[in-house]
């Protein structure tokens, strides 16, 4: 073999193993992006803990996913949360879990932290409930107004001001935050209703829908 021949063939060489080794980094590559695919979406999603109305074994599950500084959330939590109460989750036949769903940029942090503090005390849904009455009111995430709002549904102020002032449900909305994030919530109110996720105005078709698949 001449020395030209030589080169070249040491050239093909190389290039061969070039190619087998793109080949091989481009396989691990699509092996893992499948792997991370299959971990964020066919893995069971850790269900994060909140609030709850109603019997855990209502043949519908309920999670809802509303903001303080949501308009709509306000309207639905005045106007028809209680109906719905009524109608479903006294009934038996809802079992709710409710989300504060905090913006991460959003004023209301004290307000979503302050709503779970009074949840320590059983008054959780009482909380939310006042702070949406004075939701158009000047400075309601103050420090005030969560104090009189505390008041106002019953709550023992010293130990709900040493909730809010530990910042340990601060946590508790970051978890929130990150469930609704996984479960691709992008409005509020959004509701997951047996595993499907619906606005408000969808609601209760939903949750007839569901309960005609149960039977019930």
């Amino acid at each position: 073999m001449t020395s030209l021949q030589s080169q070249r063939q040491m050239l093909k060489e190389q290039k061969a193993k070039q190619k087998k080794k793109q080949i091989t980094t481009f396989v691990i590559a699509a092996i893992v992006l499948v792997v991370a695919f299959s971990l964020i979406y066919f893995l069971p999603r850790k269900k994060v803990a909140g609030p709850t109305l109603g019997d855990a074994e209502a043949p519908v599950k309920v999670e809802q996913f509303s903001n303080y500084t949501c308009s709509h959330c306000q309207a639905f939590a005045l106007d028809r949360e209680d109906t719905f109460r009524k109608t479903y989750i006294d009934t038996g036949k809802v079992y709710l879990t409710y989300y504060n769903y905090q913006f991460a940029d959003d004023e209301s942090a004290n307000a979503a932290e302050a709503t779970y503090c009074a949840g320590e005390q059983s008054k959780f849904f009482e909380y939310k409930k006042q702070v949406y009455l004075n939701l158009d009111s000047p400075g309601v995430f103050s420090e005030d107004s969560l104090n009189s709002f505390a008041e106002k549904v019953g709550l023992n102020i010293s130990k709900f001001q040493e909730c809010l002032a530990s910042d340990r449900h601060v946590k508790t909305v970051t978890e929130a935050r990150n469930y609704a994030q996984v479960q691709r919530i992008q409005y509020t109110p959004s509701f997951i209703v047996n595993g499907k996720v619906v606005l408000a105005d969808e609601l209760n078709d939903a949750i007839e829908a569901a309960l005609a698949e149960s039977g019930n």
